[in-house]
C-alpha cells in the first residue's frame, strides 16, 4: 500500500489504515512508513500519548508513559448510589495524586486512581483501588468489585500538555497528564486550527516550557517513584 493524503493522524502508534506505525520520516511530504506500506501526507498529526514506543525521540525525554487502574462495583441500589453522588457528577479529587470517578448508567460506581510510573500493570488492581474506594465511600464495604482494568496516559514534568511542531508540517498533541477527556476536545480545535492557518491558540500551547524528567530514560521511573511517595505522604498528612 502507497498512497497520498492530505491529513494523515498517528493515534497509538498507527496510522489512517489501522497499520502500526514503523518510522516518521520528515519532509516537505512527510512519509509514515507502516508493517504494510508508506502513506505521504501534507500534514501529519501525532496524538499517540503514552502508544508511541519511542517512533518520535524528539518528544520522549520530556513525557513519560504512566499507568492508571479502575474497578467498578456491581450495581447499586437507586438509594445506595444517590448517597454518593446525589448530583450524578463525574468527580476528581484535589489531591496530588488524584482519584477519580462517577456512576454508570447501570448504577455502578467506577473508581480510577493510582499512578504506575513506566506503565506497568500491577497483579491486583482491586487491591491498590478498593481501598482508596472505601475511604471516600465507606459505605461501600459490603459491595463486590465485577471489573477491573488499567489503561496508560503521558505525563509530563510540568503536568501541562505538549503541544507544537516537528519541521514544517507534522504537528503533536500529548502528555494531557490524566485531564485528556476534556482537554482533547480542545486539542482537536487547536490542531484543525493551525492546519488551517489559524495559529494564534496553537502559539500559545506551543510556548510553555517543558523539562526532560531527572534521571533520563533510564532513572526516571524510580525517580518519579521517589517524588510520588513523596507527595502521597502529603496527601495522607494534608499539607
Amino acid at each position: 500500500m502507497d498512497c497520498s493524503l492530505d491529513l494523515l493522524c498517528i493515534l497509538c502508534g498507527r496510522g489512517g489504515f489501522g497499520s502500526a506505525v514503523i518510522k516518521v520520516e520528515q519532509g516537505g511530504n512527510p512519509t509514515i512508513h507502516t508493517a504494510q506500506g508508506s502513506v505521504k501526507a501534507k500534514f501529519v498529526i501525532v496524538a499517540g500519548n503514552a502508544y508511541l514506543s519511542g517512533l518520535i525521540p524528539e518528544l520522549q525525554a520530556k513525557s513519560m508513559p504512566c499507568g492508571s487502574q479502575v474497578i467498578t462495583t456491581e450495581p447499586l441500589s437507586d438509594e445506595l448510589a444517590a448517597s454518593l453522588l446525589p448530583q450524578d457528577y463525574c468527580v476528581e479529587d484535589c489531591n496530588y495524586l488524584l482519584d477519580y470517578f462517577r456512576l454508570s448508567g447501570d448504577k455502578r460506581l467506577i473508581y480510577g486512581g493510582g499512578v504506575v510510573y513506566g506503565a506497568r500493570d500491577p497483579a491486583d488492581i482491586a487491591a491498590i483501588i478498593r481501598p482508596k474506594m472505601l475511604e471516600t465511600f465507606p459505605q461501600l464495604k459490603d459491595v463486590k468489585i465485577e471489573y477491573t482494568w488499567t489503561g496508560n496516559f503521558l505525563l509530563t514534568l510540568s503536568r501541562l500538555p505538549q503541544v507544537g511542531r516537528i519541521g514544517d508540517n507534522i504537528y503533536y498533541s500529548q502528555g494531557c497528564s490524566g485531564h485528556g477527556v476534556t482537554y482533547t476536545h480542545l486539542a482537536g480545535k487547536i490542531l484543525a486550527d493551525v492546519i488551517h492557518g489559524q495559529a494564534t491558540r496553537f502559539d500559545a500551547f506551543a510556548s510553555l516550557p517543558h523539562y526532560p524528567f531527572p534521571g533520563g530514560h533510564i532513572l526516571q521511573v524510580p525517580f518519579s517513584a521517589i517524588g510520588a511517595w513523596y507527595y502521597t505522604m502529603r496527601d495522607k498528612l494534608g499539607i
